[in-house]
């Protein structure tokens, strides 16, 4: 049965989607299927669609090395690894390290939040021997407080270090 406020999207693009049908869905949310871009079939809840939420049949997602040159797996790509484990730091409670950094307040500038972002702003690390350092690092993750440092710049340059030499 059809809700008297049904209306049809068919034809309608959603990012590569282009609707055709109606299919069965539930009694709450309707459902499409869909043609993407690539030519993949897929069926899309009318709300996924709408929202915005999905865009593609998934390929989208399997095309994102593509993009930007890199991969989301960290073996491959030491910058995206990088930019992955910011992320986590900052951002889950169940990561070791987020009370050392999320956990006591330590941000991520909401331009980092996309990889080719971070990316651009602070190019690949110059060497393996460099990594991401916050120049204050009571300061958040952004542009004008980051660099890439070796691990001798970065001793002189902890938060724990600092305090322990202070007290002394």
């Amino acid at each position: 049965m059809i809700p008297h406020n049904f209306v049809s999207l068919a034809n309608e693009q959603f990012g590569q989607l282009t609707v055709i049908r109606r299919v069965k869905g539930n009694k709450l949310h309707s459902k499409w299927l869909c043609k993407c871009s690539c030519g993949q079939l897929t069926k899309v809840l009318a709300t996924n669609l709408r929202k915005g939420t999905t865009k593609s049949c998934g390929c989208l997602r399997k095309n994102f090395a593509v993009t930007h040159g890199h991969c989301k797996d960290h073996a491959k790509t030491s910058i995206y690894g990088t930019w992955h484990a910011m992320l986590s730091r900052c951002r889950n409670p169940l990561d070791k390290r987020y009370y050392c950094y999320g956990g006591r307040g330590i941000k991520i500038c909401k331009r980092w939040l996309k990889f080719e972002n971070f990316l651009a702003d602070m190019g690949d690390r110059p060497s393996p021997k460099h990594s991401l350092d916050r120049i204050n690092n009571d300061g958040d993750y952004k542009p004008s407080n980051c660099r890439w440092a070796t691990t001798k710049e970065q001793s002189s340059n902890q938060r724990f270090g600092n305090m322990h030499r202070r007290n002394y």
